[in-house]
């Protein structure tokens, strides 16, 4: 028995595969930081990061074979709903005398969470 859970090895790959997003989205942003505007770079790079995840998440940790504009719109709604709550949450935090740094830290681990459960319950079921 995996003391880890039934989903472990999807699990770990969801994290692997998120950190892999994390990094190639990030240094996107920074080299995109140094020849163009702010709300460009940082909208090119979400946009990376969404195509990005919709693969690297649907391929390899959910294995979905057909990628479908419906799975699509789902993936995008969530990631959607997980940045209004990114923001909210840090703003809330903030609000009671968090600094925003330490916020953002702190909203990380549930968002991941949340989003895990989301995609493996809802948008690549």
């Amino acid at each position: 028995m995996n003391i880890f859970g039934k989903n472990y090895y999807k699990k770990k790959s969801f994290l692997i595969l998120g950190l892999i997003n994390f990094l190639i989205t990030n240094l996107t942003l920074q080299f995109l930081l140094l020849i163009l505007p702010i709300y460009v770079s940082t909208i090119a790079s979400q946009i990376i990061n969404l195509f990005l995840g919709f693969y690297l998440y649907g391929s390899k940790v959910f294995q979905v074979k057909k990628k479908t504009l419906r799975i699509f719109i789902k993936y995008l709604f969530l990631a959607f709903v997980l940045l209004v709550l990114n923001f909210s949450s840090i703003r809330i935090l903030f609000d009671l005398g968090i600094n925003k740094n330490i916020a953002a830290f702190l909203v990380i681990p549930f968002l991941v969470i949340l989003s895990y459960f989301c995609q493996s319950r809802f948008v690549f079921k």
